[in-house]
């Protein structure tokens, strides 16, 4: 019910907003953000699986196209982390640096295809590389 009444909302107000699903290498997110073919834009990423968290991530585009959007950002994700050997979960904080690309071949360019890869940074976890897939819609 309560969905129902934000989609109404965003409706109404003339929002547009876009919510996707991200399959990464180490966790899948769902995200909910702005409009992914302004020049800034921001996503919300709940990330799922074992781990459960948030990553906001600001970013722009700095290849705008009907057919597709190239853009870089700057993202914090917020993370419990379990550590198999301490048995224990640890609260995470990284930065992130995505890049990637939004392709929107159909002649409904509301929908499109992502593709990003990201750097990871931890204060005490390490460094890694992070890359996926995954596809977006834009409510208009």
């Amino acid at each position: 019910m309560l969905s129902l009444f934000l989609l109404g909302l965003v409706k109404l107000s003339s929002a547009q907003v876009s919510v996707g699903i991200n399959l990464q290498n180490t966790r899948n997110f769902i995200t909910v953000g702005t409009n992914p073919d302004k020049t800034l834009f921001f996503d919300g990423r709940l990330g799922l699986g074992r781990e459960l968290g948030l990553e906001l991530v600001g970013a722009y585009n700095f290849v705008q196209k009907s057919e597709v959007n190239a853009y870089f950002g700057l993202g914090l994700g917020l993370f419990d982390h379990y550590h198999p050997r301490k048995d224990r979960y640890y609260d995470e904080t990284y930065f992130a640096i995505p890049v990637g690309a939004l392709i929107k071949p159909f002649n409904n360019k509301n929908f499109g295809f992502l593709i990003e890869v990201a750097p990871i940074f931890y204060n005490e976890y390490g460094n890694y590389l992070r890359g996926g897939i995954g596809f977006k819609y834009t409510i208009r």
